[in-house]
């Protein structure tokens, strides 16, 4: 049970910092596109993202911490596993309550609607979403720190 409580936290935590690493290059020439473009992709991926995102975010939680009970030895391994746990607790707070206003707002777009001011949502956007790429890999490090750690006991 340790080794998939262990396994499984560090599947899923890779795969969100994987999620926001594509992110970021996926909008590496963002400033590119015009309103419409940008309007259209943003939708597009919003509408994927809102389906599947709570689900693995929380169970990527409920996963870390139980490794945190479980899995892991006392001592260092255990506070990793605990602040990465706590990340995810600050990137789905922060994810709601700046993140989701946003694509909220782009969401609501038609191409006759885009306000004048759609680029500041752009980088807005982009900005939040480099803190949380930030987050998600430090959440995978410590992940990782605390599964060598136990392991190499």
């Amino acid at each position: 049970m340790d080794i998939f409580l262990m396994a499984a936290s560090l599947a899923l935590a890779g795969i969100i910092a994987g999620i926001y690493v594509s992110g970021v290059i996926h909008d590496f020439r963002i400033d590119d596109l015009t309103a419409g473009q940008y309007m259209a992709m943003h939708q597009m991926r919003d509408r994927t993202f809102t389906r599947v995102m709570p689900f693995v975010r929380l169970t990527t939680l409920v996963l870390i911490a139980a490794m945190a009970m479980f899995a892991v030895d006392a001592g260092l391994p255990r506070i990793l596993t605990i602040v990465a746990a706590a990340l995810v607790v600050i990137d789905i707070g922060f994810t709601v309550s700046r993140q989701v206003p946003l694509n909220k707002q782009v969401q609501s777009w038609t191409p006759v609607t885009i306000p004048d001011d759609w680029a500041q949502t752009r980088d807005n956007w982009a900005a939040n979403h480099n803190l949380r790429l930030v987050r998600g890999l430090a959440e995978y490090a410590c992940l990782f720190a605390a599964v060598i750690l136990t392991l190499s006991r």
